[in-house]
């Protein structure tokens, strides 16, 4: 494709919870030290997820880059210096495990785990899956026994520290109709078929599996896909692109912020609603364009619920708001009830994670400590749990970074709306992945 070149220039700028990719610039540096158990970490507040970035100037609109030249230091630890292992429920990961089992298992055994291969050679997770299956479900002791015995752990710092930003998500949930009629007027967007991706790690040798989206135009050349602003004008219109007309526009942007949805539809059915692609232009956090306007100034009003209760007050005024994000998602109907991380796993609430791809690999289990909302009340409680990297996101770029998943009902989306604080995490790799 003739645009490629142009397009190739630009790999320092921009990155792919819709498929994330690995941040720009130079190859990711993973550092390994020996044990030093850390300090605990500060008292984390609960804020909203929202970050600004300028864009590439090569290509407008391009995603928001991660921070520069962030570099991964692996320390090795012991299971006693991990804060509150001992406290877990371990079998409660081992369905999350074992289904990114089913993807490590499917790779040949020299296979790198990992863009770059920072998560081991497949043949090293082997022993880990085989050791998995064979504990008996609700067998905590058994599980805790394995998990020791098969993976070390090292604690996780990135170039400011031990100490990263943790969030959380959840899925939305939608009310819809297959037809637009009354309050069904918001159309869910199926994947429009010019839409293209370029996977730069074919053309570039450390491109860290980012990924350009565009469309070709008459001429063959890849340029930018349609803004939000012009896809709501109508640039998909009578295409036949609508899946489904959802009766609440802030439902369907929090939907395109989490990359899936639960549709309840007006017949009384459930349809899941996975990532299928994205129109690869400029995210602009909705809470920091409010802010940027004088607006969310109070602790804890750039929440999700939050943001809800300011476009309920200011109904007149969401396109203004909206629009000024370029970027747009695109659905498909899964075939799985559940959402689907980007390791192309059913997710496991309270038990997957989405990590930047550059520094974690999919499937690697991650011991976790922060602090959470307290469901259904103000203020936060230290949390500590063990999960399995298993998805990414376009805000969760950095050594240190964190997206937890929390499920499908009332609770994760208490919990998912409302978090956002420091926290720390250990990985758990495979004896000889780090020497």
């Amino acid at each position: 494709m003739r645009a490629l070149a142009a397009i190739l220039l630009c790999v320092g700028c921009g990155s792919d919870r819709a498929p994330a990719q690995a941040p720009p610039g130079p190859l990711p540096v993973v550092a390994v030290r020996p044990v030093d158990a850390g300090v605990p970490i500060a008292d984390a507040g609960v804020d909203d997820d929202e970050t600004e970035v300028a864009p590439c100037p090569e290509v407008a609109d391009a995603e928001p880059a991660a921070p520069p030249h962030d570099e991964l230091t692996l320390t090795k630890v012991t299971y006693a210096d991990l804060p509150g292992w001992a406290d877990d429920k371990h079998a409660e990961v081992l369905p999350a495990l074992l289904a990114s089992c089913v993807k490590l298992d499917a790779m040949k055994g020299g296979t790198p785990v990992g863009h770059d291969g920072h998560g081991g050679k497949a043949k090293q997770w082997r022993a880990v899956c085989a050791a998995a299956r064979q504990v008996p479900a609700g067998d905590h002791a058994a599980a805790k026994a394995m998990l020791e015995a098969q993976l070390v752990p090292w604690q996780a710092a990135g170039k400011s520290g031990p100490e990263g930003k943790l969030t959380g998500y959840f899925v939305q949930e939608l009310h819809a109709s297959r037809k637009k009629h009354g309050k069904y007027q918001f159309p869910v967007y199926a994947r429009p078929p010019d839409l293209v991706m370029v996977d730069l790690s074919k053309h570039i040798k450390d491109a860290h599996g980012r990924r350009i989206w565009g469309r070709l135009d008459d001429k063959g050349d890849i340029v930018p896909y349609f803004t939000r602003a012009e896809i709501r004008k109508g640039k998909l219109a009578g295409k036949g692109l609508e899946l489904m007309y959802a009766d609440n526009a802030v439902d369907l942007l929090f939907a395109h912020i989490e990359g899936s949805a639960k549709a309840v539809m007006d017949d009384g059915s459930v349809v899941w609603l996975e990532f299928s692609g994205k129109n690869g232009r400029n995210y602009r956090g909705v809470g920091g364009v409010l802010k940027s306007m004088g607006e969310l100034q109070q602790p804890g009003s750039g929440t999700m619920p939050g943001i809800r209760a300011w476009f309920d007050a200011h109904p007149g005024k969401f396109d203004e708001v909206v629009d000024q994000s370029h970027s747009y998602v695109f659905f498909s109907e899964s075939k799985q009830p559940g959402a689907v991380g980007s390791q192309m796993v059913v997710l496991t609430p309270r038990r997957s994670m989405a990590i930047d791809r550059a520094f974690v690999a999919h499937g690697t289990p991650i011991w976790v400590e922060t602090r959470i909302p307290k469901v259904g009340q103000a203020g936060a409680e230290p949390w500590r749990s063990l999960l399995v990297a298993q998805d990414t996101g376009g805000g969760i770029l950095g050594a240190v970074r964190g997206d937890i998943y929390w499920g499908d009902d009332d609770a994760a989306a208490d919990l998912g709306g409302r978090m956002g604080g420091a926290g720390r995490y250990w990985l758990l790799l495979p004896k000889g992945v780090t020497k």
